[in-house]
C-alpha cells in the first residue's frame, strides 16, 4: 500500500516538473516573441533613418537613397545565406566498403535471387530456362 501510494505521489511530481518546464519553456519564447517585434521595430527605423541621411546630407534623390539601401540589404542578406553551412550539422561520412565486401554482398544478393526464383518457379524449369538462355548468348549474329 505505501509503495503504490509513492509511486503515485511520484507520478504526480513527474508530471507537476513536466507541467512547471512547459509554463517556462511557453513564458521564454513569449519574452524571445517580443524582443524580437522590437529588434524588426527597430530595424525599420534605422533604416528610415539612414534613408534620410542619404537624402538629406548626401544630397543622392530619394531612389538613389532606396537603390542603395536595398543594395547594402542584399549583399548582408548573401553574406548570411553563405554563412549557412557553417551552421549546418555535421554527417558522419560513410566509409566506402571495399572490393571484397561489395563483391560479397553482390554475390549474396545474386544467390538470394537465384533462391527465389527456383522457390517459385521450380527448379527443372528454371535450368531449362538457364539452358536456352546460354544457347542464345553463344550463338554469335
Amino acid at each position: 500500500m505505501l509503495r503504490s501510494a509513492l509511486a503515485l505521489l511520484s507520478t504526480l511530481q513527474v508530471g507537476l516538473r513536466i507541467r512547471e518546464s512547459i509554463e517556462r519553456s511557453v513564458r521564454q519564447a513569449a519574452v524571445v516573441a517580443v524582443a524580437l517585434v522590437i529588434l524588426i521595430i527597430a530595424l525599420l527605423f534605422a533604416l528610415i533613418a539612414a534613408y534620410q541621411l542619404l537624402i538629406g546630407h548626401y544630397g543622392f534623390t530619394p531612389a538613389e537613397a532606396a537603390g542603395i539601401i536595398a543594395g547594402a540589404l542584399f549583399l548582408l542578406s548573401m553574406l548570411v545565406l553563405a554563412t549557412l553551412p557553417l551552421f549546418a550539422p555535421r554527417r558522419p561520412e560513410r566509409e566506402a566498403p571495399s572490393m571484397a565486401v561489395a563483391a560479397s554482398e553482390g554475390m549474396s544478393m545474386v544467390d538470394q535471387g537465384v533462391g527465389k526464383a527456383m522457390q517459385q518457379v521450380g527448379p527443372i524449369t528454371m535450368l531449362a530456362i538457364a539452358f536456352v538462355a546460354g544457347i542464345l548468348a553463344s550463338r554469335r549474329r
